[in-house]
């Protein structure tokens, strides 16, 4: 029995299936990690077309160089990776970095209609003040953010993908975390619940 969640096993049988040259198993890995790949992008920029190309050019490279890409279990770990090197390596003079991580502060579905319209006006507020607290943050600190509690990277995904050591991710997130709780205990306790 494996010990990764089944999510883990069945990427790693897809990625082994395009390996040996099978489009349908690339396919399904580009449309499951799609959106993924999106979201991690508008944390760059918000240029749409941009993402689009960039996600196309990719999966494109990837195809053209299977035979000499090494296996992974955490393929989406390694598709967030190439993706943030296209950009940075491709795109990086005319690249417009976001100026907020307000994507990734939205409601998760799954709350009632009625506790929605009740706390709305409250929630409102509170995000906008998360919202301006988080983008006071350096970019690299925003960054380890977002993959640690959005795409749930551990310290040494998030390290490989900065392209920085685990101690260093280890600070930006402690160093993060400490400038959102001495300024806002309560916003602190709201944005654990919707991240971890």
């Amino acid at each position: 029995m494996s010990v990764f969640p089944s999510s883990v096993t069945d990427d790693h049988q897809l990625w082994r299936q395009f390996r040996e040259g099978d489009t349908v198993a690339l396919g399904q890995l580009a449309k499951k990690y799609y959106q993924t790949l999106f979201n991690y992008a508008t944390k760059f920029t918000r240029d749409k077309t941009l993402i689009e190309d960039s996600i196309q050019d990719i999966f494109l490279k990837l195809w053209e160089h299977r035979n000499q890409l090494s296996d992974t279990l955490f393929v989406k770990f390694y598709l967030l990776k190439t993706l943030r090197h296209h950009l940075f390596k491709t795109h990086h003079k005319h690249l417009p970095i976001s100026e907020t991580m307000h994507d990734w502060l939205d409601l998760s579905e799954g709350d009632s209609a009625e506790s929605r319209i009740i706390d709305e006006e409250n929630w409102q507020l509170t995000r906008q003040q998360l919202t301006s607290r988080v983008a006071d943050l350096s970019k690299r600190q925003q960054e380890a953010l977002y993959l640690r509690y959005y795409e749930n990277l551990t310290y040494e995904q998030i390290a490989q993908t900065m392209g920085i050591n685990s101690q260093s991710v280890a600070n930006l997130l402690q160093n993060s975390l400490k400038r959102l709780r001495d300024h806002w205990t309560y916003l602190l306790l709201i944005y654990y619940s919707l991240f971890m």
